[in-house]
Parts: C-alpha cells; structure tokens; sequence
C-alpha cells in the first residue's frame, strides 16, 4: 500500500477534487504552472495528518498525469511516423493501448482530411473581414492556471491568423472517439507506468477521469478535431471558455470571420 494514498473513499474523493482544480498544469509548455502549484500544496504543508497524505498524494498524482501525457503526445507522434510503439511480446493491456494509438492517429488523419482543402471558414479565415475581437474573462470556479494556459493559446493562435468562425456545426465535423480514446490511452499509461502500486494508480486515473481531452484551438474556432490539438484540461474551465464565453460572442458573425481574444481578469484586470 502507498505511504500517501491509503484505502479510504474520502481521501481518493478529496484528491480528485484536488487533482481537479490543478492538474491542468500538464501540457508540456506549462512547467511554470506546474511549479506554481506545486508552491500552492507547499503553503498547506505540516496541517494533520489527512492534510499532508493530499498534499502528497496531490504531488505525485500531478506528476504522475503529466509523465503520461508526454508519453502518450511521443507515443501518438510516433505512430503518426510509422514507428511501432509495442513490441511483439505485448501483454493484453499493452494491445489495447496499441489500439487505442492507432485508432488516434487514423481518425485524426480522416478528421485532418474532411478539414484539409474545405476553403474559407473550414481550413482558412476570410482575410477580407476585420477581425472580431472576443473577450475571455477568468470567473470564480474556474482553475487559474488551467484558463490562464488555455486563453493564452488561444490568444497566440488569433495573433497568427488561426482562429475564425468554423462553417458548419462542429458536432457534424467531431469525432467523439478521438477523445475517448485519447483520454482512454492517458488511464492506461497511467496505469501502466504504476502497475506495481495500484491503490495510487486508481487514484490518478480517477483524476485524469475527472478531466477532459480539450481541443486547445476550439473546433469553432477552426481548429483540427486531431491529437495534435488535445491537451486535458477540468471540466469548468472548459465548458465555461468553450461554451459559455467563446460561442454567444462568435455565433453571428459570417463564416470564416478572422477572431482575435483579449484576455479578462474578474473582476478586473
């Protein structure tokens, strides 16, 4: 058994909940907002015993999540490649990742396709419209670094061109089964990667499970429904960027309209 993730229901739930608000900090870009977390269960240290079994369970869990989404990002790269991830021996539960990996990749490739060639408003902005401005604010239940990582991508990508109105309805264009592989893929290099220390296993898959796989550039932003554009981000964040703030500010404009993002700090900046 874990010296930190014992057998108890309500440390895994407060974990997760833990894990929830802050393993965000994953994509390979934000290691400053990992550091900033990892200073955040610094300041909670040495409060009881259950404080300190979160804290670090919390650590290894972020730790643990972001060794598998490099993983799987170098995994999905190399089959993209051509390059064999598994080896022969394989055991079953390697066979089921293999599949899932391939099954990524070739969905993507299909996705890359129906976008690829689609002319303005399906792969390219229509440069003769001014670009819309839309806001991004940071509300309460919403993971500071999670919004701060996602609005700021999103705000690189306007600046080079690559955000306008999608033509068409993304769910026509979405594959569910990308996401649901890529997110199947991350349990089981997490399980993987702690095979010999199960009980800390289910607990990080139980966070990851808590996540979502987030196109990093909206599917309505004209970004590709691929892995290449997949990163886990929590719920909240998501759902609120997504559908709560970028969809009413986008849904009239004209098809292929170029967007640029101005990035909101709540109250104020």
């Amino acid at each position: 058994m874990s010296d930190t993730i014992r057998n108890d229901k309500d440390l895994h739930d407060r974990l997760a909940d833990r894990i929830t608000s802050q393993a965000d900090e994953q994509e390979s870009g934000a290691r400053p907002h990992l550091r900033r977390s990892r200073a955040g269960l610094d300041r909670t240290r040495g409060r009881g015993t259950m404080a300190a079994a979160v804290e670090g369970g919390a650590e290894r869990i972020l730790q643990a999540i972001e060794k598998a989404e490099d993983q799987l990002h170098k995994h999905l790269h190399d089959v993209s490649r051509g390059v064999r991830v598994m080896g022969e021996n394989h055991q079953r539960n390697d066979k089921a990742l293999e599949t899932m990996l391939n099954s990524i990749v070739n969905r993507s490739r299909a996705q890359d396709a129906v976008r690829d060639g689609g002319g303005i408003g399906k792969d390219r902005p229509d440069t003769t419209k001014e670009p819309h401005t839309v806001t991004l604010e940071w509300k309460p239940g919403m993971t500071r670094h999670g919004f701060e990582r996602k609005a700021k991508a999103l705000q690189r990508l306007g600046e080079e061109g690559q955000l306008f109105k999608f033509k068409g309805k993304t769910k026509d264009y979405r594959d569910p089964k990308i996401t649901a592989d890529y997110k199947g893929a991350l349990e089981n290099l997490i399980r993987r990667n702690h095979k010999d220390d199960p009980e800390f296993a289910e607990a990080a898959a139980q966070a990851a499970r808590r996540m979502e796989p987030d196109h990093v550039n909206e599917l309505q932003t004209g970004g590709p429904d691929a892995w290449r554009n997949l990163r886990m981000l929590d719920r909240t964040t998501n759902y609120e960027i997504g559908t709560r703030q970028i969809r009413p500010q986008i849904k009239d404009l004209p098809d292929g309209n170029p967007i640029r993002i101005d990035i909101k700090w709540w109250p104020d900046d």
